[in-house]
């Protein structure tokens, strides 16, 4: 089973999200900002991050970013922002928000395959 954290400030979004995924197999957990998403990823084994662009001081991007360098990990980002069109480095997949639920999961079983390749 793969653990996916899941970090978003808008609450009914993360709460969404997390239902979503734990009804379709995935151990989740979840984080409100950047500082609850760093304590949690440093303790616990997390396959896969999937966080929104903005959030409270910091990026998305930028927070991938801090996270990939304590170690590893596939980074999918959503973003309701139109203005940003390109994926960033720190990112491994960036999908639009609102994303329809069968295409975010296909998109995370593609990059777990990628990854696993």
């Amino acid at each position: 089973m793969h653990t996916v954290l899941v970090i978003d400030d808008h609450i009914p979004t993360l709460i969404t999200l997390c239902l979503i995924l734990k009804g379709n197999g995935y151990s989740v957990l979840d984080a409100r900002n950047a500082e609850q998403a760093e304590r949690l990823f440093s303790d616990n084994p997390v396959d896969m991050v999937v966080v929104d662009h903005g959030l409270p001081g910091i990026t998305g991007s930028d927070l991938a970013a801090k996270l990939k360098r304590i170690r590893k990990v596939l980074v999918l980002m959503l973003s309701g922002n139109p203005e940003l069109r390109s994926k960033p480095t720190s990112v491994d997949l960036l999908l639009p928000k609102p994303q329809l639920v069968p295409e975010l999961l296909s998109a995370m079983r593609e990059l777990f395959a990628s990854a696993e390749a």
